[in-house]
């Protein structure tokens, strides 16, 4: 393999967000969602620790992040009973440089969703043949769990054991391995979305498991496949700005 060709598939390789300190890849995810109107002028985000664990970072982490994010005008910061942390009513635009490190990962997160289809729609699969009643139950345990989320936060730490619980249902504990760094790598993009566009995801979640339930792998597959392969125009790369 020529060297010029070998240096642009390692390049390929390593995200650009490796690059980020802890507090920025928090920083630039919440720019996002606000640059993009995920998160709506006025809304109240979830508490700095609720943020920490959605985001996999510590809880000082995600409390620095927040400071910073109030420091350029993002959000605002309100003391008392009725305190917390609200998205400014006015934001600035592309207040936070570190946002376009993600956007240039697009390459990278682009492939990430391809290879969750091929290894999820795989795992949904085998559930149809291989769930056990118990199995199934948990699947709905996490279903119901996301349900209940009020917010954004909550919503993605259901959504994880949901995608991560297909692997016990699949029967095939081998595929945990590339299941689970595929979708570890992936989380690392997830930027917050409106609760009721996740309840919409959630449905899809009941949808496909009702379908491993009656045994109907075409139907689950479909669902499966649909329910990643629109990341592609859903995540923040594939989304632009409100006018």
């Amino acid at each position: 393999m020529p060297a010029q060709e070998s240096n642009v598939l390692r390049d390929h390789a390593v995200s650009h967000i490796t690059r980020l300190t802890a507090v920025d890849t928090v920083r630039a995810r919440i720019a996002m969602a606000i640059e993009l109107g995920l998160l709506a002028p006025g809304e109240r985000l979830p508490a700095d620790t609720d943020i920490a664990h959605a985001l996999e970072v510590s809880s000082i982490t995600a409390r620095r992040a927040m400071a910073s994010l109030a420091d350029d005008g993002l959000v605002v910061r309100r003391r008392g009973k009725t305190g917390g942390t609200f998205v400014a009513d006015n934001p600035p635009s592309a207040a936070v440089d570190v946002a376009e490190v993600y956007r240039s990962d697009k390459i990278t997160v682009d492939r990430l969703i391809d290879e969750r289809t091929l290894n999820e729609t795989a795992l949904v699969s085998a559930a149809t043949f291989n769930a056990t009643p118990d199995s199934l139950a948990v699947l709905q345990g996490f279903i119901d769990e996301a349900g209940r989320a009020s917010n954004w936060a909550d919503y993605h730490l259901a959504d994880e054991k949901f995608h991560l619980a297909l692997i016990e249902a699949s029967g095939m504990p081998w595929a945990a391995v590339p299941h689970r760094a595929v979708l570890t790598e992936l989380y690392k993009y997830f930027v917050p979305y409106p609760i009721e566009y996740l309840r919409g995801s959630n449905q899809e979640h009941q949808d496909m498991l009702d379908a491993i339930r009656a045994g109907d792998v075409q139907t689950a597959v479909g669902v499966c496949q649909a329910h990643i392969q629109v990341l592609h125009d859903t995540m923040y790369t594939g989304l632009k700005p409100p006018l």
